[in-house]
């Protein structure tokens, strides 16, 4: 019920100790869900032939031990753990030398190709045998709450190398341009422990993106909008410890 594969540590996913960067955990599992989707004929390329296409939704990932050196292997474990009306929740867990080193939780919709408007999953789901493995508990996303006051904040523009198969910036991309608004002093004292985001509305080739971060101790809240238009594109926070690294 649970499906696997191995992703190798790659030179341009490392920090300067040569370990992998956190928040790449959350792209090998992207691409372990998308190879498990291919498996079960359900592929973007398979949707899309049905007027359809998978979005992401929610996503959120605690971390529990160092990440893995530089051509190092990482086993990504990826399970249907249930599904409602439209969403279907994939769990997913990161292995390291025979180790858990990270676990997350993801909500994943099937919406209309061209309005985007999230379609009923329930066809879909039935084809999946259900793990009911929590991997952060049974109810693992809480409200975003963005505080007001003092913020740090950068501007990026969307590249044409940014887009996914959508055609619009890949959800993977979302979570590296939260964190780019943190003060450079500061992550270079801290490793990331966990974080959640919340996706809202897509962006596309060209468009400015606002980032935003807000810190409260150890912990930061992160907001991403539009620049031509103010639209929000997602909410997130993150976790940190000091490391001697």
């Amino acid at each position: 019920m649970k499906f696997s594969r191995i992703y190798n540590v790659r030179s341009s996913e490392i920090t300067p100790t040569y370990r992998l960067k956190e928040f790449y955990v959350g792209m090998y599992f992207q691409e372990c869900f998308a190879e498990y989707m291919d498996s079960m004929k359900l592929a973007a390329y398979d949707v899309a032939k049905l007027g359809l296409t998978w979005l992401t939704s929610d996503v959120k990932i605690k971390y529990f031990a160092p990440m893995p050196f530089w051509r190092e292997a990482v086993e990504m474990r990826v399970w249907v753990r249930g599904a409602g009306a439209v969403r279907l929740f994939i769990d997913f867990e990161a292995i390291y030398k025979k180790n858990i080193i990270a676990k997350g939780s993801s909500v994943q919709l099937i919406a209309d190709l061209k309005n985007r408007h999230p379609q009923r999953i329930t066809e879909i789901a039935n084809k999946f045998e259900k793990e009911p493995e929590c991997a952060l508990g049974e109810s693992p996303f809480q409200k975003i709450r963005i505080p007001a006051g003092e913020k740090t904040q950068t501007t990026q523009v969307v590249r044409f190398d940014d887009l996914d198969f959508n055609m619009h910036l890949n959800n993977v991309k979302y979570v590296p341009r939260a964190l780019e608004s943190i003060p450079l002093e500061y992550r270079h004292r801290h490793k990331l422990l966990s974080y959640q985001i919340k996706f809202m509305h897509e962006t596309f080739f060209n468009n400015t993106v606002l980032s935003e971060a807000y810190r409260d101790g150890d912990q930061f809240f992160h907001r991403l909008s539009r620049v031509e238009d103010g639209v929000e594109l997602c909410e997130m926070e993150s976790d940190w410890i000091e490391t001697n690294e």
